[in-house]
């Protein structure tokens, strides 16, 4: 079952994208989501055919990963905002960049463990700023018919999707006193509920 479960995670990675080439807007520029549907798309893709099938070292994907993974976070929350929070978002670019330049120190071919933590976490973190930002928003705007816009569903992913990150890398001694499994388990099922998300986010695209 939780095989099955795996692979139904992986595979819906490209949905977005197909539905994106059905509507014809894969290379949108109108929609900052489009950068983080081709990565989920490209991560599903390696995934499957580097660790599943070839089962390739993944420390230096992970690394690379981590890199374009917030690239395109960035470039959704700097398009959505537009104006307002520039000089904030360019703060966190900055900071980002040195802490994600400190997780190479950190990172070699065999091991990629603490690199990842240190980037996930500052990823999470700047999650969170720029959720907490939209949310605000959104309870100070007159109409609040919140579930017919499409950023709602992309925030609300990247909110859960990241707090469960962090929780996992916080919680991690404790979680793995009950095995690996449910370690694995709790990513799995976030990751599969980010990905419904932004298949409903992109179905609802205009």
């Amino acid at each position: 079952m939780s095989q099955i479960l795996f692979f139904v995670t992986l595979l819906i990675g490209v949905i977005p994208l197909l539905i994106l080439f059905v509507e014809k807007k894969q290379f949108s520029t109108k929609h900052g989501i489009v950068p983080f549907v081709w990565l989920t798309a490209l991560a599903t893709l390696y995934e499957f055919i580097g660790t599943v099938v070839l089962k390739i070292n993944t420390n230096y994907w992970f690394q690379l990963y981590s890199l374009l993974e917030f690239a395109a976070i960035y470039f959704y929350f700097f398009q959505l905002f537009e104006r307002k929070h520039k000089t904030n978002l360019r703060i966190c670019l900055i900071v980002w960049a040195v802490i994600y330049g400190i997780s190479l120190f950190y990172w070699d071919s065999n091991s990629k463990a603490i690199a990842l933590a240190i980037n996930s976490s500052s990823t999470s973190l700047f999650v969170f700023l720029c959720s907490i930002a939209y949310f605000k928003s959104l309870i100070e705007a007159p109409e609040r018919k919140f579930w017919q816009s499409t950023t709602f569903y992309f925030v609300l992913a990247f909110s859960f999707y990241y707090a469960s990150t962090l929780f996992l890398f916080l919680s991690s001694k404790f979680v793995f006193e009950f095995g690996q499994y449910g370690y694995w388990l709790v990513n799995i099922i976030a990751t599969l509920i980010l990905r419904i998300l932004l298949i409903l986010g992109v179905w609802k695209m205009k």
